[in-house]
């Protein structure tokens, strides 16, 4: 509750700036533009009753799933759930209200969750897997035989020439089915002159992304991963020593309302400055530098003496040392068990 209203407030004063102007076109026809991603944090080993990892050699961790919104780069939901979760399951979907966009990855194909999204009015970007393999129902942008290559799915069709690339790009109407309910979306695909090739699926209309733009527009899913950039290398997310529950939660949650002081310092900046004078990055580094600094001049204000903080700081030094012995113990008799 906190880490949400750290996040409220900080949109409270923010101005639409720069980035509102980036996403002007996305923006005029979508009330959000959205990206979701997960992120693996390995905690120590006591976690792993709770939070098994997939990792032999680090066995215990957690993802970090969050959707952002792309105007602000802050988070609209953020939930945790153990590493071996799959990435589909731990998405919040809550988020996904009608007329948002939202940039999907490969790990949230889910063909339910696109029928469900396209009657509600919301609407989705993602990668195509090479295992989907959807119904054409009609060749938009593309060559060959367009009447036979409706009906056909999609692999199949480019196997057997009825469907090719025209100048670089493919844009078919396909179907997606569940529960016997049917809707209509787009496959693009895009190719260069090297032979790569791009697939992707979404339900957004060619009035608004022709297909050279739903390439263009998928590349902003990668403002997310600056976010995980921001909270593990300026927060010090990547480096939890906790393995307990709640103090895990408690200090995932505590970076997000870092990452929130961080923005409102970087709006200051932006005022006397300018945009990118400097960057969020450096003053989450700064903060995590300065937050002994912070924390005395704090409690010199509340009235505590250095005498009173100097008595502080040994008891929790006292309180470490002496959490480090048990585990140094309890390794060494697990040593000498294992020694019969």
């Amino acid at each position: 509750d906190l880490a949400v209203r750290a996040v409220e407030m900080v949109r409270e004063v923010s101005q639409p700036g720069q980035e509102i102007e980036q996403f002007g076109t996305l923006l005029s026809h979508f009330d959000d533009v959205q990206a979701a991603d997960s992120s693996c944090l390995m905690l120590k080993k006591f976690a792993s009753v709770w939070a098994p990892s997939t990792n032999k050699t680090r066995q215990a961790g957690v993802k970090l799933n969050a959707v952002i919104s792309l105007t602000d780069q802050l988070p609209n939901a953020v939930d945790v759930t153990p590493q071996r979760q799959h990435d589909n399951k731990g998405l919040p979907e809550d988020t996904l209200g009608p007329n948002t966009l939202t940039f999907l990855d490969l790990g949230y194909i889910d063909t339910e969750r696109f029928v469900r999204m396209t009657l509600r009015g919301a609407f989705f970007l993602s990668r195509l897997k090479t295992t989907h393999n959807p119904v054409i129902k009609q060749v938009h942008v593309g060559s060959g035989s367009r009447r036979a290559a409706r009906g056909m799915k999609l692999d199949d069709a480019l196997e057997s020439e009825c469907l090719g690339f025209k100048n670089g790009e493919i844009d078919v109407d396909v179907l997606l089915s569940h529960g016997g309910i049917d809707v209509v979306c787009r496959v693009v695909g895009i190719s260069n002159e090297d032979g790569d090739f791009w697939w992707y699926l979404t339900n957004v209309s060619r009035d608004t992304l022709n297909a050279h733009d739903v390439s263009v527009a998928y590349t902003l899913r990668w403002d997310i991963e600056l976010l995980f950039k921001q909270l593990k290398s300026g927060a010090g997310l990547n480096a939890i020593r906790a393995w307990r529950t709640s103090a895990v939660l408690a200090l995932i949650y505590g970076k997000i309302v870092a990452l929130c002081v961080a923005r409102l310092l970087e709006l200051t900046v932006e005022e006397k400055h300018g945009s990118h004078a400097i960057s969020q990055l450096a003053l989450l580094l700064t903060l995590n530098r300065a937050m002994p600094l912070l924390l005395g001049f704090f409690m010199r204000e509340r009235g505590v003496t250095l005498q009173q903080l100097e008595e502080r700081i040994i008891m929790i030094a006292e309180v470490v040392a002496r959490s480090r012995n048990q585990r140094r113990e309890r390794r060494k008799r697990q040593k000498r068990q294992a020694l019969g």
